[in-house]
């Protein structure tokens, strides 16, 4: 399942990847990018990964 998020946060892992928080109407929650995300950015999360 797809969801929009709009993200609160994005922090460079030790493994090169991002940890980027979000909020949405169930709450925060945590997902994973390639990329770096701006805060404030509206992004489609689906199985703990931000998609393009």
């Amino acid at each position: 399942m797809t969801r929009k998020v709009n993200v609160a946060s994005c922090t460079l892992r030790r493994d090169g990847q991002y940890m980027v928080s979000y909020k949405d109407a169930r709450g925060t929650g945590y997902a994973v990018s390639d990329q770096p995300v701006p805060e404030g950015k509206d992004v489609r999360i689906r199985d703990g990964r931000v998609i393009a």
